[in-house]
């Protein structure tokens, strides 16, 4: 009996169609590539959001510079910097809205990381006050042009030297009628429940770490100037998930809340927005914060 012999024959489908190993630069290559896709979509869904929803993307009144229309439209980018700038000018110049000051009388009380830290806290109010629907007129008081809180303002700031902010080298009791300057501490007995626009409202220019008590309040009590602490436990209170309870808050983040409420009068949004959720406070039930509200400064 005769067996006919078999050939083997190489599957040419199988190994045409088996993918190829591709080289490690090639690799990076694709990575990168899919990396820069994946930054040019997350910036095309930020620039969406702040032309439609974000409030940053503000309406700003045109009649201080021809760049917008007579109705104010929305503007972001370069457009929205020179007219804010000009706006914030303008306020400046003629004195027309509210005086929040930032007293920087406590340098010597500060490490270098501590006014790096105070600097860049300055530039977020800037920031903010920038793009307020209803912008104050933000003044550093105790300013000195030679100091390392200045070297660091100018480091930390891109362009700070050409910011609308009001540089005053006196200090604030020198500056403005101790009646009315409202001093803020969280040190402080009386809760501020109003502000009163004719009044300075001055936040002291102190980051301290080491969280040492009664430094601006102590000021307060030597110049006989009035001080009030943020009306915290009035409209807040302990949330039940933790925090650390304290209302010691950065200066930038009580320049945020006097900014809030200055625009909306409504103090638990102010404070809503403004406090982090790490410090542990909340908004009250309506009826309990009604019964706790103090006199009216």
């Amino acid at each position: 009996m005769s067996s006919e012999s078999t050939t083997l024959v190489p599957n040419v489908e199988n190994e045409s169609t088996k993918p190829k190993r591709l080289p490690r630069s090639a690799k990076k290559r694709l990575r990168y590539e899919r990396i820069l896709q994946q930054r040019k979509q997350a910036h095309k869904k930020k620039k969406k959001r702040i032309s439609s929803n974000d409030p940053s993307s503000i309406l700003l009144p045109s009649n201080s510079t021809d760049i917008l229309t007579n109705q104010g439209i929305p503007v972001t980018g370069k457009i929205f910097k020179r007219a804010a700038n000009e706006r914030l000018a303008e306020i400046n110049r003629e004195s027309i809205a509210p005086i929040i000051c930032i007293d920087c009388a406590y340098n010597e009380s500060m490490s270098t990381k501590e006014l790096a830290s105070l600097a860049r806290q300055i530039g977020r109010c800037y920031s903010s006050n920038r793009r307020s629907i209803k912008p104050v007129q933000l003044i550093l008081t105790n300013w000195s042009n030679d100091s390392l809180l200045a070297q660091e303002c100018r480091r930390v700031n891109k362009g700070f030297d050409n910011f609308q902010i009001i540089r005053n080298d006196k200090s604030i009791h020198e500056s403005y009628p101790t009646e009315h300057l409202i001093y803020l501490s969280p040190n402080a007995e009386k809760q501020l429940t109003e502000i009163n626009e004719q009044n300075i409202h001055v936040i002291g220019g102190l980051v301290d770490e080491s969280v040492r008590k009664n430094m601006t309040f102590g000021v307060c009590q030597d110049k006989n100037i009035a001080c009030y602490k943020l009306p915290i436990e009035t409209y807040m209170e302990h949330s039940i998930n933790g925090g650390t309870y304290n209302q010691i808050l950065s200066i930038n983040q009580v320049f945020d809340i006097l900014l809030t409420y200055i625009t909306t009068k409504d103090w638990e949004q102010a404070l809503k927005k403004n406090i982090p959720e790490r410090k542990g406070w909340v908004i009250k039930n309506k009826s309990d914060s009604d019964e706790n509200k103090t006199d009216i400064v």
